[in-house]
């Protein structure tokens, strides 16, 4: 399986291509300013990294999500996740307390794609300041969030699209390899 793996510059980026080396994939890192129109088709998946800044300010991984949204399954972890909220009408907002480097527990609510066989609560690691509003976008729906109700993770009705807020790649998550895992098995 071909993944392409666009780097938003975050050191996060290269634990997530060593959890996907170790689960028999062939993984392509590209830098987002790098990437071109038509730069995803050699690809069976898409995974957005995580970063700093807006993801407006991040012109590669937008082209690369309008171009390839509707075509394959995609997976934003951070700054993904909040790409794949803006493209489709969503909105971010500030959050009052910044969680970098935190441990939380999360809820999982309901039926998850890629959060299957996991327990109601777990543990992962936050790196983040913003968060996502779907409240007005009937494609999203909420699998999990967090004590003071921050969604967590989220999936696509329509389309083969997953986010995640937290970081699977990150040794404060629980079963990160386990919820990439059911990203690839899409």
């Amino acid at each position: 399986m071909k993944i392409l793996l666009i780097d938003n510059f975050d050191s996060f980026t290269f634990n997530l291509a060593h959890y996907l080396e170790g689960m028999d994939t062939d993984v392509t890192v590209l830098r987002e300013n790098q990437f071109q129109k038509g730069g995803g088709e050699l690809y069976d998946k898409i995974i957005l990294s995580p970063g700093s800044g807006l993801p407006n300010e991040r012109a590669g991984m937008m082209l690369c999500l309008e171009e390839n949204m509707d075509k394959k399954p995609i997976l934003g972890v951070c700054l993904g996740m909040q790409a794949l909220v803006s493209v489709t009408g969503g909105k971010l907002y500030n959050q009052k307390l910044v969680k970098h480097g935190i441990q939380e527990t999360i809820q999982r609510l309901g039926e998850s794609v890629l959060l299957d066989q996991l327990p109601e609560n777990f543990e992962v690691g936050l790196y983040h300041s913003w968060a996502v509003d779907i409240q007005d976008v009937d494609e999203w729906r909420s699998t999990s969030i967090s004590a003071s109700n921050i969604i967590m993770s989220i999936e696509s009705s329509e389309r083969k699209l997953f986010g995640v807020q937290f970081h699977p790649e990150s040794i404060m998550t629980e079963h990160g390899r386990v919820i990439i895992k059911n990203f690839l098995e899409q």
